[in-house]
């Protein structure tokens, strides 16, 4: 995968958070919303966040060197843990923040304005949700989906400060607490999801089992393809590496063997937009 579609819906993103934490901290001062000020200083952490992943997206996207052979997609893996585990530090702040809510057990009543603004703040990360999930989704890159759904637990977290602020407006100081722990519990599980899938990568663990047999589907369809066996498939980032062995009739010259080998390989790749390695060991084959 080619990092500037990448990289240019990470900036994208950067600017929604730019925009978001201006408003959330003039609006929070100005009305007086602790909740929406400790937002903007979560906002914070997101830009921060994003610079990371522009960068990784970067570097996961050359190609190999004398020194990375098969490439840097690795990269865009270790980032999607530290995604990962950036959207459980959100939960778990959010978790801290809402117990010392519920202990207090009082908090001061906002101004209308920090209503609005939270609404936006909603609004707008849940379009950046969809917008960079539908990217990922496309491309297949597990870095993009990881920054989409950052995106989906900072709606949770808006959602909380949305409701929280409604109810100490409407004489319920407590509700803020309340759906604060309970979607700090969502996000935490959120964020230790995405470091496991990132995780699975870099110990090469294999696709799922649906891909592998539309692979061993699309080897055995290929022509002069008389036996197919020990087929290895790791994730490398967004892409896909491939090692399996095929078996050709015995009495083929080397050279005709090599050229059913090359037509499998032409097929995994034209058929797998993910699969961007592939390597096939021949055998001879008798029936």
């Amino acid at each position: 995968m080619h990092s500037s579609p990448a990289a240019k819906i990470v900036l994208h993103t950067l600017l929604c958070n730019v925009f978001l934490v201006l408003l959330k901290f003039f609006v929070g001062k100005a009305a007086g919303s602790a909740a929406l000020l400790a937002e903007a200083v979560h906002s914070m952490g997101d830009i921060l966040a994003n610079l990371a992943v522009l960068v990784s997206v970067h570097l996961s996207g050359k190609p190999p060197d004398g020194r990375h052979h098969f490439g840097h997609g690795k990269i865009e893996s270790l980032s999607s843990c530290a995604m990962g585990f950036a959207i459980a530090f959100v939960g778990l702040e959010l978790t801290r923040s809402a117990l010392v809510s519920l202990r207090a057990g009082e908090v001061a009543v906002p101004g209308t304005a920090a209503l609005y603004a939270s609404a936006a703040g909603i609004i707008i990360k849940e379009i950046m949700f969809r917008y960079t999930r539908s990217a990922s989704c496309k491309t297949g890159n597990q870095l993009l989906l990881a920054v989409a759904w950052d995106h989906r637990s900072d709606v949770m977290v808006s959602s909380s400060v949305f409701l929280g602020i409604a109810g100490a407006r409407a004489g319920f100081p407590l509700l803020e607490g309340l759906v604060a722990l309970f979607i700090s519990v969502l996000i935490i599980r959120l964020g230790f999801t995405f470091c496991r899938r990132g995780f699975g990568d870099l110990v090469d663990t294999a696709p799922d089992e649906a891909v592998l047999e539309k692979i061993r589907a699309k080897v055995q369809e290929t022509a002069g393809v008389e036996a197919f066996h020990c087929l290895r498939a790791r994730r490398f980032g967004s892409e896909i590496h491939v090692e399996l062995h095929i078996g050709v009739d015995e009495n083929l010259r080397v050279s005709q063997g090599h050229e059913v080998a090359k037509e499998v390989k032409k097929a995994l790749l034209g058929s797998f937009p993910e699969i961007s390695h592939v390597l096939v060991h021949v055998n001879p084959f008798s029936p």
